[in-house]
């Protein structure tokens, strides 16, 4: 990291090439507020190419002086800002004189300014503009101190309004390829929906641990606490829960009686339909979400391979907090020779994917994406041919990505089918309601359609 002098940080230019100071990577106060700790996790975004949700829960968990409401208007700027930042950055470029790149700490600091002055009322417009002005003097000197004041003075003087634009990827900050995908998949009016419903915050859903409770009582006990619960549409052990703070200090959470997992991803837990008793394995179990389920539902330990040895420490942890049985392997599960043998019942291949059905909650992802998707393809049929051959005749298999892609989805399908003749698709058996989402084993979720995560999911059965 290069160091600036005192001296030069009053002299500093607005555009790119200037140099870091050393308060801007991290060295603020350690009691930082909600704006900066907005600003930090975005420039760990950016610069480090982390995980939104990671970086945030990180910096709130070292920040523990900020209030409830400041820790809400943290994680609003740091969500809103990346759902939105294509338009943001439209709304910043239009009053920019020059077409030289800007320094991308002081764009991060306008992002978020522009945000709480085009989309969020929370906050008095001269506290926000006074607030960036500030964080751009103590980041970059006075002089561009002044450079922000004047960009933000004007944002309010004719603000760009996303109703009258006619560019889908603008109005709903994404890139052009994704949005032209949207449309080619879903026709014009659908895609639209689909990239709105992206733009929006997803709930937080709980997976009851029927082991230890029926959902009736998990919905007692988190209303015991403080929390609103409902019953989701879809997964039976699934609850839509909100105006709960402390969610995962709460003693429920911390004694097993729910965990945290999308709708969609239990959807894809059941359409396997593991039984007591059967031998199960998840080749790409990561932190343990769908694994646990499985250890839940076969009541025998789930063998877990994942390539990263910190997921499946904290796949360890939630396996002790719920009561189940996880056996894990460190490794890549492509190349995991004599220790998968031919003999498992069940396979879930929960494949690395481009993750396009998650942007409500990963929205930073959208801009990563395009450039390893076909990367993530070849991986993810070699996943599958390891998989299937990890199964014993007769035995169940379920690909599924968190994404709505044809390539990673459908195609996938028409290639195993091709490829290897002894799996055929095969639809649940058990479950009338899952049976209505997948009926001939193809399971395909959308976010404007059912509410929930984007997931594809396909369901193969192996040849006695």
């Amino acid at each position: 990291m290069s160091k600036q002098s005192p001296r030069a940080e009053g002299k500093q230019s607005p555009r790119a090439g200037g140099k870091q100071s050393p308060r801007a990577e991290g060295k603020q106060s350690p009691r930082a507020g909600a704006r900066q700790v907005a600003l930090m996790v975005l420039a760990r975004v950016r610069r480090d190419a982390a995980y939104s949700n990671l970086a945030l829960s990180g910096e709130l968990s070292r920040q523990r002086h900020l209030s409830s409401a400041d820790r809400g208007l943290a994680t609003e700027l740091v969500y809103g800002t990346l759902r939105h930042q294509r338009f943001l950055d439209h709304a910043i470029d239009g009053l920019l004189k020059s077409k030289k790149a800007l320094d991308p700490e002081v764009r991060d600091i306008l992002r978020v300014a522009t945000y709480q002055l085009l989309m969020l009322d929370r906050v008095p417009r001269y506290a926000v503009v006074n607030e960036a002005v500030d964080a751009a003097r103590r980041l970059r000197g006075a002089h561009v101190g002044g450079f922000v004041n004047a960009i933000l003075r004007r944002m309010g003087d004719n603000p760009p309004s996303r109703s009258a634009c006619d560019d889908l990827a603008l109005r709903c900050s994404l890139p052009d390829a994704l949005a032209r995908e949207f449309v080619a998949q879903c026709g014009a009016e659908e895609g639209e929906k689909l990239a709105e419903a992206l733009l929006l915050p997803a709930s937080l859903i709980g997976r009851v641990n029927t082991t230890r409770g029926s959902r009736e009582e998990a919905a007692t006990t988190l209303q015991g606490e403080g929390a609103k619960v409902e019953p989701v549409d879809y997964a039976p052990a699934g609850l839509r829960i909100s105006g709960f703070g402390g969610a995962f200090e709460s003693d429920s959470y911390l004694h097993g009686l729910w965990t945290a997992q999308d709708e969609a991803a239990q959807l894809v837990t059941l359409l396997l339909e593991a039984k007591r008793g059967e031998r199960v394995l998840d080749a790409c179990a990561g932190v343990g979400g769908k694994a646990t389920h499985l250890a839940e539902l076969c009541d025998e330990p789930v063998v877990c391979w994942d390539v990263n040895a910190r997921k499946l420490q904290l796949l360890e942890e939630h396996a002790l907090r719920l009561g189940v049985r996880c056996e894990t392997r460190v490794g890549d599960f492509t190349t995991s020779g004599d220790d998968v043998k031919g003999d498992f019942d069940c396979v879930l291949v929960d494949a690395p994917c481009s993750g396009i059905g998650v942007l409500r909650r990963h929205p930073e992802l959208k801009w990563r994406e395009a450039s390893n998707r076909a990367e993530l393809v070849a991986l993810q049929r070699r996943l599958l041919t390891r998989a299937i051959a990890a199964l014993k005749p007769g035995g169940r298999l379920v690909y599924s990505v968190c994404t709505i892609t044809e390539e990673e989805g459908p195609q996938q399908l028409a290639w195993a089918l091709e490829r290897f003749g002894e799996v055929s698709l095969e639809a649940p058996t058990d479950d009338a309601r899952l049976l209505g989402l997948a009926p001939t084993g193809e399971l395909r979720l959308w976010p404007h359609r059912h509410g929930m995560d984007g997931f594809y999911a396909m369901r193969l059965k192996k040849k006695e």
